[in-house]
């Protein structure tokens, strides 16, 4: 079942492989967070879950609401991103689909975690570093993050101790990220 004409999509693909490169087996899963939203033009929507199987190739794509459409309510919403991968263990994160980007591949947006060691170092020709690192010192529960690098970047989050955070993360606009946590924290976003 197709959402209605009218709302903003996101496509999003991803390919998973195992250290070998064989393609893996499962699904990925995507949970909006709230369940229900509501259209002023269509009534209440009840997106439900969305399971992306992977086929042979360890590959799926998935067409989803945009996070940001304006005429959904709540605004700044999110997924929750299960991977639901067989005989491997997967991961569960938080993911904003920005109207502005139309295509996703997730690979690009997935969190990584270098202390487990489950990402693979490619080296490539040295360029310019195009990155940006903001500083909260003081604990807030909303971070406003003006970034100026003209794209929807990728952001980490570190706490005070050094550690990943996860959170609501915004691209407001191509040079604003806006993160916001249950609770106020202080650390730095590295925007790149």
């Amino acid at each position: 079942m197709s959402l209605p004409a009218g709302i903003s999509t996101v496509t999003v693909t991803g390919r998973y492989l195992s250290p070998s490169g064989m393609p893996l087996a499962g699904a990925i899963r995507f949970v909006p967070v709230p369940r229900t939203l509501t259209s002023a033009s269509h009534g209440a929507l009840v997106i439900g879950v969305v399971d992306a199987l992977l086929d042979a190739a360890g590959s799926f794509t998935a067409v989803l609401l945009a996070t940001d459409d304006p005429d959904v309510t709540p605004t700044g919403w999110t997924y929750r991103v299960d991977e639901l991968l067989t005989g491997v263990p997967g991961r569960t994160f938080p993911l904003s689909l920005p109207l502005a980007a139309p295509n996703v591949d997730l690979a690009a947006v997935a969190p990584t975690d270098p202390t487990a060691g489950d990402y693979l170092v490619v080296t490539g020709p040295v360029g310019i570093e195009f990155r940006y690192e903001h500083v909260q010192s003081s604990p807030a529960a909303t971070w406003q993050v003006p970034h100026s690098l003209g794209k929807f970047p990728n952001v980490s989050i570190i706490n005070d101790a050094g550690r990943a955070v996860y959170a609501d993360v915004d691209h407001s606009t191509p040079n604003l990220v806006v993160i916001t946590f249950p609770t106020p924290y202080s650390g730095r976003a590295v925007c790149s």
